[in-house]
């Protein structure tokens, strides 16, 4: 009958190993590869002999920052005040020479995802997508990675309102500033306006990208089903803002109210949307060539990510 071996003491097997230790009297890997061979008949890979030359020079690689993609923490204009989970900031990754590829994907250039798909890429903070965030937040971020990629610098052509002759202008991103909405939503994250004409209280919400994004397709959608001249996207973007009227959140009765509503309750409503949102405020003061100063919105073109040099 065979028996099995006896078990040796847990402290006991650490005693000998102290001894051992301290007498030099340690097996090498060698010895104990040896010995598990003899035992099991088996053959193990030899272990590859410790290069410390070489473990420094792959520590140092790993570390090199030049051999690294940095990120930076980017504030949001919303502050949180518009998120479950109070999103106030995110990290975001530099833009790279392979992120110039993306840029250049005749593709995502045409069905105009280029830039949400660079943003997908780019951004760090889990559980982040650019669908999800509003539009003035992702316009901070579109900012930063061009400022931080390219530079402050941005060439645009402006049109003097005094004579309609168009110059070119240099316009500095870095002056660019947050606009702060001109109050605060909710518990719900809604808001509160009175149309004139109809004498009725409206509540409406900001819409995300995603939300806008699939409004657009929407009304692209219905004006090739019906081969019609004009787009319905501000109506269809102003149904989607509007949660309640009177209280009344019925979606047809919405639909029906803001179809014939007058036309200057649905600016009254407009206006108020624009007043609230977090946003990047795109008024640039520029001067012509005779010292005339003006301001005007700074539309960003297709060349943002492009500056000529």
């Amino acid at each position: 009958m065979n028996e099995f071996p006896q078990r040796e003491n847990l402290g006991d097997v650490l005693k000998k190993y102290k001894e051992q230790k301290e007498s030099g009297k340690l097996p090498s890997s060698e010895q104990v590869l040896e010995k598990h061979e003899a035992v099991t008949g088996t053959n193990l890979p030899k272990p590859t002999p410790f290069n410390p030359e070489s473990f420094e020079n792959a520590m140092t690689k790993e570390t090199d920052p030049d051999l690294m993609t940095s990120y930076e923490i980017v504030k949001l204009p919303s502050n949180g005040l518009f998120y479950k989970d109070g999103l106030s900031e995110v990290e975001i990754e530099y833009m790279t020479s392979r992120d110039e590829d993306l840029l250049t994907t005749p593709s995502l250039i045409e069905n105009g995802t280029v830039i949400d798909t660079l943003l997908k890429r780019k951004i760090k903070t889990k559980g982040v997508k650019p669908d999800n965030l509003l539009m003035g937040d992702r316009s901070a971020l579109i900012l930063f990675l061009r400022t931080s990629s390219y530079g402050v610098e941005y060439k645009v052509n402006v049109t003097d309102p005094r004579t309609g002759n168009s110059f070119k202008a240099v316009v500095d991103l870095s002056k660019l500033e947050y606009k702060e909405g001109s109050e605060s939503p909710d518990e719900n994250g809604y808001f509160n306006v009175f149309l004139p004409m109809r004498k009725k209280n409206v509540r409406f919400k900001l819409l995300t990208v995603g939300e806008d994004n699939a409004i657009y397709k929407k009304a692209e959608a219905l004006m090739e089903a019906y081969n019609e001249e004009f787009s319905q996207y501000s109506t269809l973007k102003l149904k989607s803002h509007v949660v309640s009227i009177e209280g009344n959140t019925d979606r047809s009765y919405i639909d029906r109210f803001i179809d014939v509503m007058p036309a200057l309750d649905a600016l009254t409503i407009r206006k108020k949307i624009v007043d609230v949102s977090p946003d990047i405020d795109m008024s640039y003061e520029f001067m012509a060539k005779d010292g005339y100063k003006f301001k005007a919105n700074l539309t960003l073109g297709v060349d943002f990510f492009f500056p000529s040099t």
